[in-house]
Protein backbone atom coordinates (compact mmCIF):
# COMPACT_ATOMS: atom_id res chain seq x y z
CA UNK A 1 0.00 0.00 0.00
CA UNK A 2 1.02 3.59 -0.54
CA UNK A 3 -0.07 4.50 3.00
CA UNK A 4 1.38 2.84 6.10
CA UNK A 5 -1.08 1.64 8.71
CA UNK A 6 -1.59 3.47 11.97
CA UNK A 7 -0.72 1.55 15.13
CA UNK A 8 0.23 2.20 18.73
CA UNK A 9 3.72 3.35 17.72
CA UNK A 10 3.09 5.09 14.38
CA UNK A 11 0.46 7.70 13.56
CA UNK A 12 -0.47 8.08 9.91
CA UNK A 13 -3.30 10.61 9.35
CA UNK A 14 -4.24 8.96 6.06
CA UNK A 15 -5.09 5.65 7.75
CA UNK A 16 -6.08 6.76 11.25
CA UNK A 17 -9.87 6.34 11.08
CA UNK A 18 -11.79 9.11 12.82
CA UNK A 19 -15.29 7.94 11.84
CA UNK A 20 -16.70 4.84 10.21
CA UNK A 21 -20.09 3.64 9.02
CA UNK A 22 -21.30 0.14 8.20
CA UNK A 23 -23.67 -0.83 5.41
CA UNK A 24 -25.16 -4.18 4.49
CA UNK A 25 -22.02 -5.52 2.81
CA UNK A 26 -19.53 -2.68 3.04
CA UNK A 27 -17.79 -0.38 5.50
CA UNK A 28 -16.73 3.23 5.01
CA UNK A 29 -13.96 4.90 6.99
CA UNK A 30 -13.05 8.58 7.18
CA UNK A 31 -9.38 9.20 7.98
CA UNK A 32 -8.06 12.08 10.02
CA UNK A 33 -6.84 13.89 6.91
CA UNK A 34 -10.20 13.54 5.11
CA UNK A 35 -9.41 10.52 2.95
CA UNK A 36 -12.23 8.01 2.44
CA UNK A 37 -11.69 4.24 2.60
CA UNK A 38 -14.10 1.50 1.64
CA UNK A 39 -13.97 -2.15 2.64
CA UNK A 40 -15.77 -4.78 0.59
CA UNK A 41 -15.31 -8.12 2.30
CA UNK A 42 -11.58 -8.17 3.12
CA UNK A 43 -10.33 -5.65 0.59
CA UNK A 44 -9.89 -1.93 1.25
CA UNK A 45 -9.45 0.87 -1.24
CA UNK A 46 -9.10 4.63 -1.12
CA UNK A 47 -12.15 6.23 -2.75
CA UNK A 48 -12.04 9.27 -5.03
CA UNK A 49 -15.13 10.52 -6.92
CA UNK A 50 -14.89 11.18 -10.63
CA UNK A 51 -16.34 14.28 -12.30
CA UNK A 52 -16.83 16.03 -8.93
CA UNK A 53 -14.64 18.96 -8.00
CA UNK A 54 -13.73 18.53 -4.33
CA UNK A 55 -10.42 20.36 -4.54
CA UNK A 56 -9.77 22.43 -1.46
CA UNK A 57 -12.72 20.83 0.33
CA UNK A 58 -12.70 18.21 3.06
CA UNK A 59 -15.04 15.30 3.54
CA UNK A 60 -16.85 15.82 6.85
CA UNK A 61 -18.91 12.62 7.10
CA UNK A 62 -19.19 9.13 5.62
CA UNK A 63 -22.50 7.24 5.73
CA UNK A 64 -23.08 3.70 4.47
CA UNK A 65 -26.53 2.38 3.61
CA UNK A 66 -28.35 -0.70 2.41
CA UNK A 67 -26.80 -0.79 -1.06
CA UNK A 68 -25.30 2.68 -1.40
CA UNK A 69 -22.30 4.45 0.09
CA UNK A 70 -22.03 8.21 0.57
CA UNK A 71 -19.94 11.13 1.75
CA UNK A 72 -20.85 14.69 2.61
CA UNK A 73 -18.61 17.52 1.48
CA UNK A 74 -19.46 21.06 2.49
CA UNK A 75 -19.95 23.22 -0.55
CA UNK A 76 -20.45 20.17 -2.77
CA UNK A 77 -23.23 18.13 -1.17
CA UNK A 78 -24.17 14.50 -0.55
CA UNK A 79 -22.22 12.30 -2.96
CA UNK A 80 -23.23 8.65 -3.34
CA UNK A 81 -22.40 5.52 -5.33
CA UNK A 82 -23.36 1.82 -5.41
CA UNK A 83 -21.74 -0.23 -2.67
CA UNK A 84 -20.93 -3.21 -4.92
CA UNK A 85 -17.67 -1.88 -6.30
CA UNK A 86 -15.73 -4.42 -8.34
CA UNK A 87 -12.36 -3.20 -7.12
CA UNK A 88 -10.33 -5.29 -9.51
CA UNK A 89 -12.22 -3.99 -12.54
CA UNK A 90 -11.56 -0.35 -11.68
CA UNK A 91 -8.40 1.57 -12.50
CA UNK A 92 -6.37 1.82 -9.28
CA UNK A 93 -3.86 4.65 -9.03
CA UNK A 94 -0.46 4.32 -7.49
CA UNK A 95 -1.98 5.55 -4.23
CA UNK A 96 -4.30 2.52 -4.05
CA UNK A 97 -7.21 4.83 -4.95
CA UNK A 98 -10.28 3.85 -6.94
CA UNK A 99 -11.78 6.55 -9.16
CA UNK A 100 -15.54 6.08 -9.06
CA UNK A 101 -18.51 7.35 -10.99
CA UNK A 102 -20.74 8.99 -8.42
CA UNK A 103 -23.95 11.02 -8.18
CA UNK A 104 -24.60 14.17 -6.15
CA UNK A 105 -27.95 14.97 -4.54
CA UNK A 106 -29.07 18.26 -6.17
CA UNK A 107 -29.25 21.31 -3.94
CA UNK A 108 -27.25 19.87 -1.05
CA UNK A 109 -24.12 21.99 -1.56
CA UNK A 110 -25.39 25.05 0.27
CA UNK A 111 -23.03 26.80 2.68
CA UNK A 112 -24.71 28.66 5.53
CA UNK A 113 -23.07 31.95 6.42
CA UNK A 114 -22.97 32.25 10.20
CA UNK A 115 -22.17 35.95 9.98
CA UNK A 116 -25.16 36.94 7.84
CA UNK A 117 -27.51 34.05 8.57
CA UNK A 118 -28.27 33.83 4.81
CA UNK A 119 -27.90 30.94 2.40
CA UNK A 120 -25.95 31.07 -0.86
CA UNK A 121 -27.48 32.52 -3.97
CA UNK A 122 -28.43 29.25 -5.70
CA UNK A 123 -32.22 29.09 -5.71
CA UNK A 124 -32.60 25.37 -4.98
CA UNK A 125 -29.86 25.32 -2.37
CA UNK A 126 -31.30 28.35 -0.63
CA UNK A 127 -34.69 26.65 -0.42
CA UNK A 128 -33.12 23.52 1.03
CA UNK A 129 -30.47 24.97 3.34
CA UNK A 130 -27.17 23.50 4.45
CA UNK A 131 -27.23 19.77 5.15
CA UNK A 132 -26.78 18.99 8.85
CA UNK A 133 -27.50 15.24 9.08
CA UNK A 134 -28.11 12.49 6.54
CA UNK A 135 -28.84 8.77 6.70
CA UNK A 136 -28.71 6.23 3.87
CA UNK A 137 -31.68 3.85 3.76
CA UNK A 138 -32.96 1.30 1.28
CA UNK A 139 -33.45 3.28 -1.99
CA UNK A 140 -33.53 6.65 -0.22
CA UNK A 141 -31.38 9.19 1.58
CA UNK A 142 -33.08 11.30 4.26
CA UNK A 143 -31.42 14.53 5.39
CA UNK A 144 -32.08 17.53 7.60
CA UNK A 145 -30.93 21.08 6.97
CA UNK A 146 -30.08 24.34 8.71
CA UNK A 147 -33.60 25.57 7.97
CA UNK A 148 -35.02 22.80 10.19
CA UNK A 149 -36.45 21.01 7.19
CA UNK A 150 -36.46 17.31 6.36
CA UNK A 151 -35.97 15.97 2.83
CA UNK A 152 -35.82 12.67 1.00
CA UNK A 153 -34.08 11.77 -2.23
CA UNK A 154 -34.41 8.52 -4.15
CA UNK A 155 -31.01 6.99 -4.76
CA UNK A 156 -31.27 6.25 -8.47
CA UNK A 157 -27.97 5.53 -10.16
CA UNK A 158 -26.79 6.78 -12.51
CA UNK A 159 -28.69 10.06 -12.51
CA UNK A 160 -29.83 11.55 -15.81
CA UNK A 161 -27.40 14.12 -17.18
CA UNK A 162 -30.18 16.60 -17.85
CA UNK A 163 -32.83 17.73 -15.39
CA UNK A 164 -32.20 15.31 -12.51
CA UNK A 165 -35.04 15.06 -9.97
CA UNK A 166 -34.94 17.32 -6.94
CA UNK A 167 -35.24 16.42 -3.26
CA UNK A 168 -38.73 16.14 -1.77
CA UNK A 169 -39.58 17.83 1.51
CA UNK A 170 -41.26 15.64 4.14
CA UNK A 171 -43.69 18.22 5.42
CA UNK A 172 -45.66 16.23 8.01
CA UNK A 173 -42.85 16.33 10.57
CA UNK A 174 -43.65 19.89 11.52
CA UNK A 175 -47.00 21.41 12.36
CA UNK A 176 -47.95 24.82 13.80
CA UNK A 177 -48.74 23.27 17.19
CA UNK A 178 -45.53 21.23 17.39
CA UNK A 179 -42.25 23.14 17.89
CA UNK A 180 -39.62 21.68 15.61
CA UNK A 181 -35.88 22.09 15.97
CA UNK A 182 -33.81 19.12 14.86
CA UNK A 183 -31.27 17.70 17.30
CA UNK A 184 -30.32 14.48 15.50
CA UNK A 185 -31.28 12.07 12.72
CA UNK A 186 -30.65 8.32 12.88
CA UNK A 187 -31.77 5.43 10.73
CA UNK A 188 -31.04 2.19 8.90
CA UNK A 189 -32.59 -0.03 6.21
CA UNK A 190 -36.25 1.05 6.07
CA UNK A 191 -36.63 3.10 9.27
CA UNK A 192 -35.40 6.40 10.64
CA UNK A 193 -35.95 8.64 13.66
CA UNK A 194 -35.80 12.39 14.09
CA UNK A 195 -34.90 13.81 17.51
CA UNK A 196 -35.97 17.35 18.39
CA UNK A 197 -34.58 19.69 21.00
CA UNK A 198 -37.98 19.61 22.72
CA UNK A 199 -37.54 15.89 23.48
CA UNK A 200 -39.79 14.48 20.76
CA UNK A 201 -38.85 11.34 18.82
CA UNK A 202 -40.54 11.26 15.40
CA UNK A 203 -40.20 8.09 13.35
CA UNK A 204 -40.66 7.35 9.67
CA UNK A 205 -40.36 4.32 7.43
CA UNK A 206 -40.13 3.20 3.81
CA UNK A 207 -43.90 3.48 3.34
CA UNK A 208 -43.75 7.18 4.29
CA UNK A 209 -40.90 7.83 1.87
CA UNK A 210 -42.65 6.01 -0.97
CA UNK A 211 -45.84 8.02 -0.38
CA UNK A 212 -44.06 11.38 -0.42
CA UNK A 213 -42.04 10.44 -3.46
CA UNK A 214 -45.15 9.29 -5.35
CA UNK A 215 -46.96 12.51 -4.47
CA UNK A 216 -44.12 14.79 -5.51
CA UNK A 217 -41.88 13.14 -8.07
CA UNK A 218 -43.44 15.03 -10.99
CA UNK A 219 -42.98 18.45 -9.36
CA UNK A 220 -40.07 20.43 -8.03
CA UNK A 221 -40.24 20.36 -4.27
CA UNK A 222 -43.98 20.20 -4.75
CA UNK A 223 -46.47 19.92 -1.93
CA UNK A 224 -49.42 17.61 -1.68
CA UNK A 225 -52.53 19.05 -3.29
CA UNK A 226 -54.73 17.63 -0.54
CA UNK A 227 -56.30 14.93 -2.68
CA UNK A 228 -54.85 12.24 -0.43
CA UNK A 229 -53.42 12.53 3.09
CA UNK A 230 -49.70 12.05 3.44
CA UNK A 231 -48.32 9.82 6.21
CA UNK A 232 -47.73 11.31 9.64
CA UNK A 233 -44.62 10.42 11.67
CA UNK A 234 -44.97 7.66 14.21
CA UNK A 235 -44.77 8.92 17.79
CA UNK A 236 -44.42 6.18 20.41
CA UNK A 237 -45.68 7.64 23.71
CA UNK A 238 -42.99 5.98 25.88
CA UNK A 239 -40.22 7.61 23.83
CA UNK A 240 -41.49 11.17 24.01
CA UNK A 241 -39.65 13.45 26.46
CA UNK A 242 -38.11 10.35 28.00
CA UNK A 243 -34.41 11.17 27.57
CA UNK A 244 -33.90 8.90 24.54
CA UNK A 245 -30.39 9.52 23.22
CA UNK A 246 -30.24 7.09 20.29
CA UNK A 247 -32.19 4.42 18.43
CA UNK A 248 -30.46 1.46 16.82
CA UNK A 249 -32.52 -0.01 13.98
CA UNK A 250 -32.46 -3.60 12.79
CA UNK A 251 -34.53 -4.85 9.88
CA UNK A 252 -37.80 -5.06 11.80
CA UNK A 253 -36.90 -4.15 15.38
CA UNK A 254 -35.07 -1.39 17.21
CA UNK A 255 -33.39 -0.64 20.52
CA UNK A 256 -33.99 2.76 22.15
CA UNK A 257 -31.18 3.87 24.48
CA UNK A 258 -32.04 6.28 27.29
CA UNK A 259 -29.71 8.61 29.16
CA UNK A 260 -30.04 6.51 32.33
CA UNK A 261 -28.26 3.63 30.57
CA UNK A 262 -31.32 1.44 29.95
CA UNK A 263 -32.54 0.01 26.64
CA UNK A 264 -36.13 -0.39 25.49
CA UNK A 265 -36.71 -3.04 22.81
CA UNK A 266 -39.46 -2.74 20.18
CA UNK A 267 -40.61 -4.61 17.12
CA UNK A 268 -40.52 -8.07 15.57
CA UNK A 269 -38.22 -10.97 16.38
CA UNK A 270 -37.64 -12.48 12.93
CA UNK A 271 -37.27 -16.27 12.92
CA UNK A 272 -37.58 -16.07 16.72
CA UNK A 273 -33.82 -15.62 16.93
CA UNK A 274 -33.80 -13.46 20.07
CA UNK A 275 -33.06 -10.15 18.32
CA UNK A 276 -35.08 -8.18 20.88
CA UNK A 277 -32.92 -9.32 23.78
CA UNK A 278 -36.01 -10.50 25.68
CA UNK A 279 -35.69 -14.26 25.30
CA UNK A 280 -37.15 -16.68 22.78
CA UNK A 281 -40.87 -17.34 22.14
CA UNK A 282 -40.36 -21.02 23.01
CA UNK A 283 -38.44 -20.09 26.17
CA UNK A 284 -38.93 -17.28 28.66
CA UNK A 285 -39.77 -14.71 25.98
CA UNK A 286 -43.56 -14.91 26.55
CA UNK A 287 -43.01 -13.89 30.18
CA UNK A 288 -41.55 -10.64 28.79
CA UNK A 289 -44.46 -10.20 26.38
CA UNK A 290 -42.85 -11.75 23.26
CA UNK A 291 -45.64 -13.38 21.29
CA UNK A 292 -45.11 -15.78 18.39
CA UNK A 293 -47.18 -14.22 15.60
CA UNK A 294 -46.72 -17.10 13.17
CA UNK A 295 -44.53 -20.12 12.56
CA UNK A 296 -41.31 -18.17 12.19
CA UNK A 297 -41.72 -14.78 13.85
CA UNK A 298 -42.33 -13.44 17.33
CA UNK A 299 -42.53 -9.92 18.63
CA UNK A 300 -44.11 -7.29 20.81
CA UNK A 301 -47.37 -5.48 20.30
CA UNK A 302 -47.53 -2.22 18.40
CA UNK A 303 -45.77 0.61 20.29
CA UNK A 304 -45.01 -1.77 23.19
CA UNK A 305 -41.46 -1.60 24.53
CA UNK A 306 -39.70 -3.76 27.09
CA UNK A 307 -36.54 -3.02 29.02
CA UNK A 308 -33.65 -5.34 28.20
CA UNK A 309 -32.21 -7.10 31.26
CA UNK A 310 -28.52 -7.89 31.62
CA UNK A 311 -28.48 -9.33 35.15
CA UNK A 312 -28.18 -13.16 34.95
CA UNK A 313 -30.14 -13.59 38.18
CA UNK A 314 -33.13 -11.87 36.58
CA UNK A 315 -33.04 -14.41 33.78
CA UNK A 316 -32.84 -17.17 36.38
CA UNK A 317 -35.96 -15.69 37.95
CA UNK A 318 -37.81 -15.99 34.63
CA UNK A 319 -36.60 -19.54 34.01
CA UNK A 320 -37.71 -20.72 37.44
CA UNK A 321 -41.11 -19.05 37.14
CA UNK A 322 -41.61 -20.69 33.74
CA UNK A 323 -40.77 -24.08 35.25
CA UNK A 324 -43.23 -23.48 38.09
CA UNK A 325 -46.00 -22.66 35.66
CA UNK A 326 -45.48 -25.81 33.62
CA UNK A 327 -44.99 -28.25 36.50
CA UNK A 328 -47.39 -27.19 39.23
CA UNK A 329 -50.96 -28.43 38.77
CA UNK A 330 -52.57 -25.25 40.08
CA UNK A 331 -50.85 -23.07 37.47
CA UNK A 332 -50.73 -25.26 34.35
CA UNK A 333 -53.93 -23.88 32.87
CA UNK A 334 -52.92 -20.21 33.02
CA UNK A 335 -49.30 -20.99 32.14
CA UNK A 336 -50.63 -22.59 28.96
CA UNK A 337 -52.25 -19.29 27.98
CA UNK A 338 -48.83 -17.63 28.15
CA UNK A 339 -46.32 -20.33 27.23
CA UNK A 340 -48.42 -22.38 24.82
CA UNK A 341 -47.32 -25.81 23.65
CA UNK A 342 -49.28 -29.02 23.06
CA UNK A 343 -49.33 -29.94 26.73
CA UNK A 344 -50.39 -26.57 28.06
CA UNK A 345 -53.10 -25.22 25.81
CA UNK A 346 -53.35 -22.45 23.25
CA UNK A 347 -51.33 -19.26 23.76
CA UNK A 348 -53.33 -16.04 23.91
CA UNK A 349 -52.07 -12.56 23.05
CA UNK A 350 -53.94 -10.96 25.98
CA UNK A 351 -52.29 -13.31 28.46
CA UNK A 352 -48.80 -12.82 27.01
CA UNK A 353 -49.20 -9.04 27.10
CA UNK A 354 -50.47 -9.09 30.69
CA UNK A 355 -47.58 -11.29 31.78
CA UNK A 356 -45.12 -9.04 29.98
CA UNK A 357 -46.56 -6.00 31.76
CA UNK A 358 -46.27 -7.77 35.11
CA UNK A 359 -42.61 -8.72 34.77
CA UNK A 360 -41.80 -5.31 33.31
CA UNK A 361 -43.19 -3.63 36.45
CA UNK A 362 -41.50 -6.07 38.81
CA UNK A 363 -38.20 -5.89 36.92
CA UNK A 364 -38.03 -2.13 37.28
CA UNK A 365 -38.04 -2.62 41.07
CA UNK A 366 -35.04 -4.95 40.99
CA UNK A 367 -32.58 -2.42 42.40
CA UNK A 368 -34.96 -0.63 44.76
CA UNK A 369 -33.12 0.20 47.97
CA UNK A 370 -29.73 -0.22 46.29
CA UNK A 371 -29.65 2.47 43.62
CA UNK A 372 -30.25 5.99 44.84
CA UNK A 373 -32.00 8.59 42.71
CA UNK A 374 -29.67 9.94 40.05
CA UNK A 375 -27.21 7.07 40.34
CA UNK A 376 -26.14 4.79 37.52
CA UNK A 377 -27.62 1.32 37.58
CA UNK A 378 -25.60 -1.85 37.97
CA UNK A 379 -25.72 -2.34 34.20
CA UNK A 380 -25.25 0.93 32.31
CA UNK A 381 -25.45 0.74 28.52
CA UNK A 382 -22.95 3.04 26.85
CA UNK A 383 -23.89 2.17 23.28
CA UNK A 384 -26.59 0.10 21.59
CA UNK A 385 -26.36 -1.36 18.10
CA UNK A 386 -28.67 -3.33 15.84
CA UNK A 387 -28.53 -4.70 12.31
CA UNK A 388 -30.53 -7.28 10.42
CA UNK A 389 -31.90 -9.69 13.02
CA UNK A 390 -29.35 -8.90 15.71
CA UNK A 391 -28.78 -6.49 18.59
CA UNK A 392 -25.75 -5.69 20.72
CA UNK A 393 -24.80 -3.37 23.55
CA UNK A 394 -21.65 -2.09 25.18
CA UNK A 395 -22.41 -2.30 28.90
CA UNK A 396 -20.58 -0.87 31.89
CA UNK A 397 -21.06 -3.25 34.85
CA UNK A 398 -20.83 -2.29 38.52
CA UNK A 399 -20.34 -5.76 39.98
CA UNK A 400 -20.54 -4.66 43.61
CA UNK A 401 -23.85 -2.87 43.08
CA UNK A 402 -25.23 -5.78 41.06
CA UNK A 403 -24.33 -8.14 43.90
CA UNK A 404 -25.96 -5.90 46.49
CA UNK A 405 -29.11 -5.80 44.37
CA UNK A 406 -29.10 -9.59 44.06
CA UNK A 407 -28.75 -10.02 47.80
CA UNK A 408 -31.94 -8.04 48.37
CA UNK A 409 -33.78 -10.92 46.67
CA UNK A 410 -32.14 -13.70 48.70
CA UNK A 411 -34.24 -15.18 51.52
CA UNK A 412 -32.92 -16.56 54.81
CA UNK A 413 -31.93 -20.25 54.65
CA UNK A 414 -34.78 -22.71 54.94
CA UNK A 415 -32.78 -25.92 54.82
CA UNK A 416 -29.17 -26.88 55.30
CA UNK A 417 -27.13 -29.41 53.35
CA UNK A 418 -23.50 -30.55 53.48
CA UNK A 419 -21.34 -27.94 51.78
CA UNK A 420 -19.34 -30.49 49.79
CA UNK A 421 -22.56 -31.66 48.10
CA UNK A 422 -24.05 -28.20 47.63
CA UNK A 423 -24.44 -27.00 44.07
CA UNK A 424 -26.85 -24.35 42.79
CA UNK A 425 -28.97 -24.77 45.92
CA UNK A 426 -29.69 -28.50 45.42
CA UNK A 427 -28.53 -31.70 47.11
CA UNK A 428 -29.02 -35.30 46.21
CA UNK A 429 -27.87 -38.71 47.43
CA UNK A 430 -25.72 -40.64 44.99
CA UNK A 431 -25.75 -44.34 45.88
CA UNK A 432 -25.09 -46.19 42.64
CA UNK A 433 -21.35 -47.00 42.08
CA UNK A 434 -21.55 -45.97 38.45
CA UNK A 435 -23.10 -42.62 39.44
CA UNK A 436 -20.36 -42.15 42.02
CA UNK A 437 -17.66 -42.81 39.40
CA UNK A 438 -19.35 -40.49 36.88
CA UNK A 439 -19.62 -37.75 39.51
CA UNK A 440 -15.96 -38.16 40.47
CA UNK A 441 -14.81 -37.92 36.86
CA UNK A 442 -16.92 -34.82 36.29
CA UNK A 443 -15.57 -33.21 39.45
CA UNK A 444 -11.99 -33.98 38.38
CA UNK A 445 -12.53 -32.52 34.93
CA UNK A 446 -14.02 -29.36 36.42
CA UNK A 447 -11.11 -29.06 38.85
CA UNK A 448 -8.51 -29.41 36.08
CA UNK A 449 -10.32 -26.88 33.88
CA UNK A 450 -10.64 -24.38 36.75
CA UNK A 451 -6.95 -24.46 37.53
CA UNK A 452 -5.94 -24.35 33.86
CA UNK A 453 -8.15 -21.30 33.40
CA UNK A 454 -6.70 -19.63 36.51
CA UNK A 455 -3.09 -20.25 35.44
CA UNK A 456 -3.88 -18.90 31.98
CA UNK A 457 -5.33 -15.73 33.44
CA UNK A 458 -2.27 -15.31 35.68
CA UNK A 459 -0.03 -15.70 32.63
CA UNK A 460 -1.98 -12.90 30.91
CA UNK A 461 -1.78 -10.70 33.99
CA UNK A 462 -5.47 -11.01 34.82
CA UNK A 463 -7.27 -12.01 37.98
CA UNK A 464 -6.82 -15.69 38.74
CA UNK A 465 -10.51 -16.45 38.85
CA UNK A 466 -13.18 -17.71 36.52
CA UNK A 467 -16.40 -15.77 36.78
CA UNK A 468 -18.28 -18.74 35.46
CA UNK A 469 -17.53 -20.55 38.73
CA UNK A 470 -19.00 -17.83 40.95
CA UNK A 471 -22.04 -20.00 41.59
CA UNK A 472 -22.23 -23.55 42.82
CA UNK A 473 -19.19 -24.79 44.75
CA UNK A 474 -17.68 -21.35 44.62
CA UNK A 475 -19.70 -19.16 46.99
CA UNK A 476 -22.36 -16.96 45.46
CA UNK A 477 -21.61 -14.21 47.99
CA UNK A 478 -19.88 -13.80 51.29
CA UNK A 479 -23.19 -13.48 53.07
CA UNK A 480 -25.48 -15.83 51.19
CA UNK A 481 -25.83 -19.32 52.55
CA UNK A 482 -23.41 -18.92 55.45
CA UNK A 483 -24.02 -21.24 58.36
CA UNK A 484 -25.09 -19.44 61.49
CA UNK A 485 -22.74 -20.07 64.41
CA UNK A 486 -23.87 -23.07 66.37
CA UNK A 487 -26.37 -24.20 63.73
CA UNK A 488 -26.08 -27.24 61.51
CA UNK A 489 -22.67 -28.35 62.60
CA UNK A 490 -19.32 -28.11 60.83
CA UNK A 491 -19.30 -28.44 57.05
CA UNK A 492 -22.99 -27.63 56.60
CA UNK A 493 -24.17 -24.91 54.28
CA UNK A 494 -27.61 -23.48 53.57
CA UNK A 495 -29.35 -23.88 50.20
CA UNK A 496 -29.88 -20.73 48.09
CA UNK A 497 -33.41 -19.39 48.17
CA UNK A 498 -34.72 -16.32 46.40
CA UNK A 499 -37.86 -14.33 47.16
CA UNK A 500 -39.65 -16.03 44.25
CA UNK A 501 -38.73 -19.55 45.40
CA UNK A 502 -42.03 -19.98 47.25
CA UNK A 503 -44.09 -17.74 44.96
CA UNK A 504 -46.59 -19.27 42.51
CA UNK A 505 -46.78 -18.60 38.80
CA UNK A 506 -48.52 -15.19 38.54
CA UNK A 507 -52.28 -15.03 38.14
CA UNK A 508 -53.28 -11.79 36.42
CA UNK A 509 -56.22 -9.84 35.10
CA UNK A 510 -55.97 -9.35 31.33
CA UNK A 511 -56.74 -6.12 29.47
CA UNK A 512 -60.19 -7.38 28.45
CA UNK A 513 -61.11 -7.81 32.13
CA UNK A 514 -60.87 -11.59 32.08
CA UNK A 515 -58.93 -13.24 34.90
CA UNK A 516 -56.45 -16.04 34.31
CA UNK A 517 -57.59 -19.42 35.65
CA UNK A 518 -56.39 -20.63 39.04
CA UNK A 519 -57.08 -20.66 42.76
CA UNK A 520 -54.51 -18.19 44.08
CA UNK A 521 -55.17 -14.49 44.56
CA UNK A 522 -54.99 -12.18 41.60
CA UNK A 523 -51.77 -10.16 41.45
CA UNK A 524 -52.93 -6.68 40.55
Amino acid sequence: MAYPSTNRWVYEPSTAIAQFSTGRKHILGLADDGKVWQWNEEEARLIKPLHVDVSGKKVTRVTAGWDRASIYVKGVGIIYWPDHIAFRSQHATEEDAILLDTATVPGTGSLHSSSTGREDSAVLSSRIGQVIHHVMLENYVVFTTSLNKVFLYRLDFPLPDLDPPEPVEITTFYTPDRPFEVRDLQGSFRSFALFTTAGAVLMGDRAMLDAFYAANHTTNLGTNDGSSPLPQPRMIPALQNNFVTSIAFGDHHFQALRSDGTILAYGTDNQSCGALGLGFPDGTGPLRGVLATNFSNGGLGNDVGRQVWFDPTMHRWLAEMKEKGQQEDESKARAGLVLGGPDYGVRRAEAVTAMGDYFEREGRKWEDGVMQEGEMGSYFVLKAAAAGWHSAALVLVDEDKAERARLTHVLPPKAEVPAEDWHEGTWEDIDAPWDQLSNALQWSANWIWTWTWALGRLFLGLEARDKRVETGRKKDTEDEGKREDGEGGEGVRAAVRYRWTDQPFPRLRMANGEVMPGEIEIME
